[in-house]
């Protein structure tokens, strides 16, 4: 792990490769006094001794990243004060702010050079998507961003793209095929760009039916949608306790758990590195489907990642598809859905599966 002193320590950084502070205690001073505060509140407030006149913060990327999380983008403070062994103080203030933005991925590039030539996703290649399907992407900064869609009759559209989200510090985009869609015309691809940023969708025009939709929180703690095309099953499991009361066997609790098995279908090699984003992610949700169309995450079931296989080959046949299993992850198994009578699976289906 890279070590730099605390007064060069003011830069930008991902808190999946925060360097170690080193602080030097002044000639005088025993110990030191080091704070650490994040936009403004003080989460640090400690005596430490030094080893050979320095101090050396350790693991700031694993302290901050729970900050980080909630915000994408804080500021870190760290002031150290020279103290006696009567704790007064000796030597000048040091003190240096940068900041800090969240990531688990190691990008190999510095966090400046990635998130203002990157959208924040692992996904490095284009993705496919196809009619009434929410697409999203998230950068930092407030870049305006353009959509250049081009059409099966070689014809080129021109668009701004929608701003849905965010706050002064990053953008969210909805970029959803729709928007682009023209009459007489089928969309094929369309690059949305900002700044330096660059993402290319390829519309799957054979428009297959999805089960499940997952909404996740990826690598950078914001939101991405998977649409899964393979088999979609479901497994209840019912377990039993029973006694007899009164001379009859009863069941006195029934503890039921629904498990879906779902297959992502065949992927692209860069999807297929971009699917694993949803096996490591700490929140997922079942996306809803109404009138044909799908929504965004409001009323959407929290769901559990129980079992995962994603395994990539590079044979040249090689078709990557992975299959995972998920269960709700509420207490209560037996979800109804209303808008969606008779349906044996969750609200994701088509009706063409009934």
């Amino acid at each position: 792990m890279e070590t730099v002193s605390l007064s060069s320590f003011n830069s930008i950084y991902f808190t999946s490769d925060m360097p170690d502070v080193a602080v030097s205690v002044p000639s005088g001073a025993v110990k030191s006094h080091v704070v650490m505060s994040c936009n403004g509140e003080t989460f640090f407030d400690e005596m430490l001794w030094p080893s050979d006149g320095i101090i050396t913060l350790r693991e700031l990327g694993e302290l901050m990243e729970p900050l980080a999380q909630s915000h994408l983008v804080v500021s870190l403070t760290i002031q150290a004060q020279g103290m006696t062994e009567e704790d007064t103080e000796t030597g000048a203030l040091e003190s240096s702010t940068s900041t800090v933005l969240f990531s688990r991925a190691d990008v190999g590039t510095s966090a400046a050079e990635f998130y203002t030539s990157h959208f924040l996703s692992i996904l490095q290649g284009d993705k496919v998507t196809s009619h009434g399907r929410l697409e999203y992407l998230w950068y930092y900064g407030q870049d305006d961003a353009t959509v250049t869609a081009e059409y099966d009759d070689g014809t080129t559209g021109f668009f701004a793209a929608l701003k849905s989200g965010g706050t002064s510090a990053y953008t969210q985009l909805d970029v959803s095929p729709d928007f682009y869609e023209v009459n007489g015309k089928q969309l094929v691809t369309y690059t949305v760009r900002a700044g330096n940023r660059t993402q290319r969708f390829v519309m799957d025009l054979d428009c297959p039916d999805c089960a499940p939709i997952l909404e996740f929180y990826n690598s950078f703690g914001v939101w991405e949608l998977i649409y899964c095309t393979g088999t979609h099953k479901v497994s209840p499991e019912y377990k039993r306790s029973s006694a007899r009361f009164g001379g009859k066997l009863r069941n006195y609790r029934i503890e039921e758990t629904r498990t879906f098995k779902a297959d992502t279908g065949v992927l692209t090699m860069a999807m297929a590195a971009w699917a694993d984003d949803l096996f490591r992610s700490d929140l997922v949700y079942v996306v809803n489907v109404v009138n044909g169309q799908v929504t965004n995450l409001d009323g959407g079931k929290e769901v559990v990642i129980t079992d995962s296989k994603s395994e990539l080959s590079n044979d040249d046949d090689e078709l990557p598809r992975f299959t995972f299993s998920y269960r709700y992850a509420q207490r209560i198994q037996n979800v109804l859905q209303m808008n969606r009578v008779g349906r044996i699976f969750d609200n994701t289906f088509d009706h063409t599966f009934n």
